[in-house]
Formats: C-alpha cells, sequence, structure tokens
C-alpha cells in the first residue's frame, strides 16, 4: 500500500507543478487589453525565431524598398510609388513619419509584433481603418488621399498612448532622387 500512495503522491505533485507552469506562461506571454503592463523580450528559443546575426545588418525588402525615394529628410520617409510599407511592433510604427504623393496610396501593414495591432488614418476628410491582425500577418489598406496631413496609429487597447503613431504627410513636393 505504500508504494501505491507514493506513487499517487508523485503523480499529483506532477500535475500540480505542471498547471502552476502552464498558467505562468500564459500570464507571461498574453495580452490582456487595457491593461498596461511589460512582459519584456521573450528569448528567441520561445518565439521560435532564429537569433538574427548581429554583424551583418538586414537590408530591406523589395517590396518595403519599392517605393521609397529618400531615406531621411527630417527624419521623414519618403514614398514617390503610392505603396508605403509599414511594419508594426510593440507600441512603435517602423517608418512612423512619412510622406508620399497625393492620390491612390496603398499601405502594406506587417504586424511583426508579439501582440495583434489595427491601424487608423485620420485627418483632412479621412477617417480609415484596417481590422485588428494577428501577428506575422500582413494586410492592405488603400485609401485616396488629399494633399494634408494625416495622423497615423494603432488605436488597439493603450497602444497610441504608449507612442504608437506618426505623422503621414500627402504632397506633391517630394524630394526625388
Amino acid at each position: 500500500m505504500t508504494e501505491r500512495t507514493a506513487a499517487t503522491a508523485f503523480a499529483a505533485a506532477v500535475l500540480l507543478l505542471t498547471l502552476l507552469l502552464t498558467g505562468w506562461m500564459l500570464a507571461r506571454v498574453s495580452e490582456h487589453p487595457g491593461v498596461p503592463r511589460e512582459v519584456g523580450e521573450l528569448p528567441p528559443w520561445f518565439t521560435g525565431v532564429p537569433p538574427a546575426p548581429a554583424a551583418r545588418e538586414r537590408s530591406p525588402a523589395p517590396a518595403e524598398a519599392a517605393g521609397k525615394t529618400a531615406a531621411a529628410d527630417g527624419d521623414f520617409a519618403d514614398f514617390a510609388g503610392g505603396q508605403i510599407a509599414i511594419a508594426l511592433v510593440e507600441y512603435e510604427m517602423k517608418p512612423n513619419k512619412i510622406r508620399v504623393r497625393p492620390g491612390a496610396v496603398t499601405f502594406m501593414l506587417r504586424n511583426k509584433g508579439r501582440f495583434a495591432h489595427n491601424f487608423h488614418v485620420e485627418g483632412s476628410g479621412v477617417d480609415a481603418h484596417a481590422d485588428k491582425f494577428s501577428p506575422g500577418r500582413t494586410v492592405r489598406l488603400e485609401l485616396v488621399l488629399q494633399e494634408g496631413e494625416y495622423k497615423i496609429s494603432c488605436p488597439l487597447s493603450n497602444h497610441d498612448q504608449r507612442g504608437m503613431h506618426g505623422t503621414l504627410v500627402v504632397t506633391s513636393k517630394l524630394a526625388s532622387k
């Protein structure tokens, strides 16, 4: 009877430890909308993403570089082709200061973060948004924009208040290269 009792106690201890670790892990990696907190960086072995070599810098993907003419003029990225690639990560947009010509504009929005994001453009009579999309997904938002200044942001939860916003300037006077 003592062997059976010991085996039962061991099984109960393993079950309890498994439940505790699962609860801890879920609390660390899940986002609770509306609750501002930092969870820190997840290690590469946890996310499944191989670590990038520190010595080499990543060259931009063809879609990212397609319409980009000038890297930074007063920290603004110029997109002459009407296609704007924006990476959304936790609490920032890259780039967050953008200039583009008036007319048809296609936003290629890539969620490179760990949480869901959405995208909002407002100003000069425009109030448009892309619905919430998951990490790893890319969505397109097509708009026709007139000259003016617009605010771009991720209004999901408290992301905008934590710095996830930027400026979009639509102008026919782009620096050309």
